[in-house]
């Protein structure tokens, strides 16, 4: 059995995160860490000793803010870290998700697919919509927030695409590529992330002043490869399956899942789901945990 590494951006200290590397846990398994650098109250040594079996690296810290690149260099970082050492598969996640398939089912599907790409592409507005965003200049993403409830802020972004619009600005027209979208939550080969973290060298630049760029910077690197012939169920859509992610847009940005949900996300065909938060359901967080860890015990005998 080759060995995976999984790459965790968290915020937090949380049941969920607890839960989720206890899951992940095992001795075929590194784990690499990034903890914002906004955080306040978290001990990497606590974290730490949630794992047993797997070793534990905490990369170097960004300050992360919603929508802007500082996403996207912290998800590099990692990339960097644990590409120093050759795994069969990087598992990008965070600290809000759960795998919902024991170990043994994650490596005989990732074993049984080996060198297929787990990279998802939103619908063919989306990336219509990707490509209009990239076109101009965000300025002033990191002051709107993801709420966008700072009037002041917001007009002054308006004013600034309006103005851009009416100058035709268009900053594809500068690239040598197009850019696509789509969810950041990924796994891929050992191939794939030396490739991304030696791309993103190149094209960085064409990502200032963008907004959401980690829900680019994977699709935008694939689609100017070959590795765009080892996607796994490739298509336009809001379906995650391409990604094995269990993600639920249609009832949240995305929806945090609750115990009524739990049947379904113990028969879905994916690895990993997204969304949980004990504020909202711990129920489901630990009837997953409870049922997976007890699979996991009986598989080491």
């Amino acid at each position: 059995m080759d060995k995976h590494a999984y790459l965790l951006l968290i915020h937090e200290n949380s049941l969920v995160l607890n839960r989720l590397i206890r899951l992940i846990d095992d001795n075929w398994n590194d784990i690499y860490i990034h903890i914002d650098k906004n955080a306040k109250n978290i001990d990497p040594s606590e974290i730490k000793q949630f794992a047993q079996k797997s070793k534990v690296y905490f990369v170097k810290r960004h300050k992360v803010y919603w929508g802007t690149n500082s996403i996207m260099e912290a998800e590099i970082e990692l990339f960097k870290a644990a590409a120093k050492q050759q795994y069969q598969y990087y598992h990008l996640l965070s600290g809000a998700d759960l795998p919902i398939k024991t170990q043994k089912e994650i490596h005989d599907f990732f074993e049984e697919n080996n060198g297929k790409e787990f990279i998802h592409f939103g619908t063919e507005q989306y990336q219509k919509d990707i490509q209009e965003r990239y076109n101009q200049y965000h300025f002033f993403t990191k002051r709107l927030g993801r709420k966008r409830d700072k009037k002041f802020w917001v007009q002054l972004e308006t004013y600034s695409l309006a103005i851009q619009r009416r100058l035709h600005v268009n900053r594809e027209k500068k690239n040598d590529f197009s850019f696509y979208g789509g969810s950041n939550w990924c796994s891929v080969t050992y191939e794939y992330a030396k490739y991304l973290i030696n791309e993103y060298k190149r094209i960085r630049r064409s990502y200032y002043f963008t907004q959401i760029s980690d829900e680019s910077i994977l699709q935008t690197v694939l689609m100017k490869s070959l590795y765009k012939n080892s996607v796994y169920q490739s298509s336009f859509s809001n379906s995650c399956i391409s990604n094995v992610r269990e993600i639920d847009w249609n009832r949240g940005n995305p929806y945090v899942f609750r115990a009524e949900d739990f049947e379904m996300l113990m028969n879905s065909p994916c690895m990993f789901a997204r969304k949980f938060d004990e504020k909202t359901d711990r129920k489901i967080i630990e009837q997953i945990y409870e049922t997976i860890n007890n699979e996991q015990i009986k598989d080491r005998g």
